[in-house]
């Protein structure tokens, strides 16, 4: 299987990284700049991870950030007022986005307005399309905001390790919410609609941080809010959004690991499903052939037996993934024709002209070739006719379908052409509903049954109108 395809069992497309390179070497500058796996795979698994796993977690590691932050906001050397106001925006966010989780997972109906809108922006317009909602707005606010307090809002008297230990914890919030936007399932989705500088911008995000981050600090240091034995420490806890890239490409990594072995995994699952379905089958299809050649049985269900054939094998192929592939990935009448050759072991040439036709034209071509066909191949055997050449053609002309199927037989005697009770008959009588008949002609080597009928469907009866 190609895993490029989308297969058509889980609905999902497997995309791994076909351009990353094999050396180790170009795969550490490939990762450091590739864009998010955008997949119906890495779409689902993201958003079973944030709806079914993650849930609370980002939100109570967030407010638990935030109780340490206010303590050393407490400790700390100098705390203005401001820094207390800056702090309160994360606080809001963190409560909201716990509220929200709530609402969202209990199902029931906020009674307030307010609520009721956030959840239908961040239902109906956010998920897959853009990354903006209500608690994201807060969050894009909160993150610099705790990081301004701790700077420009403390300090610079002792103990100066509260300042760097409040830095920290502040960047750590940051990360949290940086990494949390960066994996959003909207960055994986084919549905997205954002604009594609912040799609490219993604994989260099955590440089920007960090430049951000050294300008603000060196403006924070220049202006003497830092005591000097720890400005050091300062400078060095502006390598902390690393970890912003490192954990945003090891999660990319880690979906397209997963896309690629769950797609083998699933291979060898199907395998094992199609020995347990062609063992099966094999006795279906034995009693199928066995009515299709009885006959004592009713010619419409011989007619049924003989059709149903090819197609439960082709099934059983839908099953195996190289046979699918082999037939285009669908149940197709030159894949019939081609199965009927091999049960038959008959030497067949076809020339298909058709196009697209009604149902129930396409039903009746199907029918009308399993059915001579097999009568042919049973003909054969019992004459024991070892090399088979058979013909099958079909063109649409001047609103009319032709279909004709050749054998190295002898014209059917008169008396048992089309014989009540006969195959044949009930497939002639079909024919002649749809405003056409069946007839056979005697051929260089054989002969040839030939099929004409009206494109257009039959005309409706009166009493069937009227049902």
């Amino acid at each position: 299987m190609s895993l490029s395809q989308q297969d058509r069992l889980s609905l999902v497309d497997f995309l791994p990284a076909q351009d990353r390179p094999a050396h180790p070497w170009g795969q550490l500058l490939w990762d450091m700049r590739a864009q998010a796996p955008m997949s119906l795979w890495s779409t689902r698994v993201t958003a079973a991870r944030i709806h079914r796993y993650d849930r609370l977690r980002p939100y109570v590691t967030r407010g638990s950030l935030l109780a340490v932050l206010s303590v050393l906001f407490w400790l700390a050397d100098g705390t203005r007022p401001l820094g207390w106001a800056l702090l309160s925006v994360g606080v809001v966010q963190t409560l909201l986005e716990i509220h929200l989780e709530g609402q969202t997972h209990s199902g029931t109906r906020s009674r307030f307005a307010v609520i009721r809108l956030l959840l239908a922006w961040q239902d109906n317009w956010q998920w897959e399309r853009t990354l903006l909602n209500a608690t994201g707005l807060l969050g894009g606010i909160a993150v610099p905001a705790n990081v301004l307090a701790v700077l420009f809002c403390t300090g610079p008297g002792d103990p100066g390790w509260v300042k760097v230990v409040a830095l920290a914890v502040a960047l750590a919030y940051g990360n949290s919410g940086i990494i949390q936007v960066l994996t959003d399932g909207t960055y994986y989705s084919a549905n997205q609609s954002l604009p594609r500088f912040l799609v490219t911008l993604r994989a260099y995000g955590w440089l920007l941080v960090t430049g951000v981050l050294v300008s603000v600090v060196g403006l924070s240091v220049h202006l003497g809010r830092w005591h000097p034995d720890m400005v050091p420490l300062a400078w060095a806890a502006c390598a902390l959004p690393y970890l912003v890239g490192m954990k945003m490409r090891e999660y990319d990594r880690l979906l397209r690991v997963g896309g690629e072995e769950v797609a083998v995994a699933m291979n060898e699952a199907r395998s094992r499903l199609a020995q347990d379905f062609h063992d099966t089958l094999n006795e279906v299809r034995t009693l199928s052939r066995a009515l299709a050649e009885d006959d004592s049985v009713k010619a419409e269900y011989k007619i049924d037996a003989a059709d149903l054939e090819p197609k439960l094998t082709m099934v059983k192929e839908a099953i195996d993934e190289a046979a699918w592939d082999a037939q285009h990935r669908k149940i197709t009448l030159q894949g019939i024709i081609e199965q009927l050759g091999r049960d038959h072991s008959l030497a067949l040439t076809t020339e298909l002209r058709l196009g697209e036709l009604r149902p129930a034209n396409r039903d009746l071509i199907r029918q009308l070739i399993t059915t001579i066909v097999t009568n042919a191949a049973q003909a054969m055997a019992r004459r024991e006719i070892h090399v088979r050449p058979v013909s099958v053609s079909a063109h649409i002309a001047d609103g009319m379908i032709h279909l004709s199927i050749r054998d190295p037989l002898p014209l059917v005697p008169v008396a048992r052409w089309c014989l009540d009770g006969s195959t044949l008959a009930v497939m002639r009588e079909r024919v002649r509903e749809f405003g056409g008949d069946m007839t056979q002609h005697a051929v260089d080597g054989g002969k040839e049954i030939r099929c004409v009928w009206s494109v257009r469907p039959p005309r409706l009866k009166r009493e069937s109108a009227l049902r």
